[in-house]
């Protein structure tokens, strides 16, 4: 892929050498994270050895897809899905937000229908307890 064309694709897009060094990204890269020349720079430390086994890849190897925490523009952190493929020796990094638990949509309904549904599955779980008890029961006598 041409320089020119990755600098048009809309969303965070690196692409890296083996060693995490940035050849080149998209321009909306930018308004994501901290300019920097390596992607080491924005990987969370507690997600490093998930990069390591990203960038360790072979070369022309499948895409592979892991959820890291990187440092965002705010010095805050955030949480991607990150998918590397790799081809002639370049890594082609995508990086997209992932959804939070709390930006998941939770209605009253659907906790209803959890708690229903646990509800039903203690009441088995404890007709199944009642029964073994009562086998355990004859036995001792």
């Amino acid at each position: 892929m041409d320089t020119g064309t990755t600098k048009w694709i809309p969303v965070p897009y690196f692409q890296i050498s083996q060693e995490g060094t940035i050849l080149n990204s998209s321009h909306i890269t930018h308004s994501y994270f901290h300019t920097t020349s390596n992607i080491w720079n924005i990987i969370h430390k507690e997600d490093r050895n998930k990069a390591i086994v990203m960038l360790s890849q072979n070369a022309n190897s499948d895409p592979i897809t892991k959820h890291l925490i990187l440092q965002i523009r705010n010095n805050l952190f955030g949480n991607f899905k990150c998918t590397i493929q790799w081809k002639d020796g370049i890594g082609h990094l995508v990086c997209t937000e992932a959804k939070s638990i709390k930006d998941s949509i939770i209605t009253p309904s659907s906790v209803q229908k959890s708690l229903i549904n646990t509800k039903k599955r203690l009441e088995e779980s404890e007709k199944h307890l009642n029964n073994v008890a009562k086998i355990v029961n004859i036995r001792k006598h």
